[in-house]
């Protein structure tokens, strides 16, 4: 997906406290910022050209110029240290080389495994603190950030990972939801009519942001909702809801994680402020995005394409 200026962007919020409205989001973790970047890593070996050739995820993380250096396996995933500049990110690999994961790895004990593995880089120290990340790229297939890119929400959730609800030609609403979010299962509700009648198509987009306050139950929710087919993601939400978490004895497909991760790349990179979360075209062809469900469902549908 292209990077491109949208003069139009128009990005509305509620006026209302968000707490009422959505379940919040914490604030996207900063990437790291090498304040001096060394001109040999030394105790990161670099993958070579054959290697990357050879991995699809690999191709995928070098495809915007990044250079990547091996780090240690850890729990049956290699690690590559992905270097832009002065920026980095640390991927994991999934055993097939199929997808890969950005982020931080923690251990049964609370360790911070990829701290561990990048503390001998030169100014490679993973951050610890809560701060807005730099806007990354529009791009389904790089989440390296790049600092200044105008992101419009409705090309960047085009690229995410969603299932449809709704007729084929319906006016399009992306959904950005936690499964176990009572907001975003009531939001589903209403728009239920709506989507029956033909006047919207929902595109959910599911995240996991709620598992401090459910035990950790809506990561697996999700990762059940991205292992369903396209067409059948909102029925398996459903059976989701009618148990209140994951259903039992579904394991969650491989790729699942991987596409769960993205999203959550996605969303921060939409500026997500909770579940639900709204994003669609209207007739100009601007891009809207509201947080919770829009106080005016009238209004709401008025201002979608015919």
């Amino acid at each position: 997906m292209r990077t491109l200026a949208y003069a139009a962007l128009v990005v509305t919020v509620p006026t209302v406290a968000i707490a009422g409205t959505a379940c919040p989001a914490p604030e996207p973790i900063a990437t790291a910022a090498i304040t001096q970047p060394p001109a040999q890593l030394t105790d990161a070996p670099p993958v070579t050209a054959a290697e990357i050739a050879a991995s699809p995820a690999l191709t995928r993380i070098t495809s915007r110029g990044a250079v990547l250096y091996r780090l240690k396996e850890e729990h049956g995933l290699r690690g590559v240290f992905a270097r832009t500049g002065d920026q980095f990110r640390v991927f994991y690999l999934t055993p097939d080389d199929q997808a890969e994961i950005g982020g931080v790895m923690w251990d049964a004990s609370g360790r911070n495994v990829t701290r561990t593995q990048v503390a001998e880089i030169p100014g490679a120290i993973p951050t610890a603190h809560w701060a807005p990340a730099p806007v990354p790229s529009p791009s389904a297939n790089d989440d390296l950030p790049h600092a200044g890119t105008v992101v419009d929400p409705v090309a960047r959730l085009a690229a995410a990972h969603f299932g449809v609800d709704g007729r084929q030609n319906a006016p399009r609403v992306y959904m950005i939801i936690d499964p176990l979010c009572p907001f975003s299962t009531r939001a589903f509700g209403v728009l239920q009519p709506y989507v029956e009648s033909g006047k919207l198509q929902l595109a959910l987009v599911p995240v996991a942001i709620n598992d401090h306050e459910n035990g950790g139950a809506s990561t697996p929710a999700a990762l059940q909702m991205l292992s369903a087919p396209s067409q059948e993601m909102a029925r398996a939400w459903r059976r989701i809801s009618d148990v209140g978490h994951a259903v039992p004895g579904q394991a969650p497909d491989a790729a699942a994680s991987a596409e769960l991760t993205l999203n959550l790349a996605a969303a921060h990179a939409v500026k997500m402020r909770g579940t639900p979360t709204l994003v669609w075209k209207d007739k100009t062809g601007a891009s809207r995005q509201e947080t919770g469900m829009p106080d005016d469902i009238a209004q709401f549908l008025a201002s979608l394409p015919s």
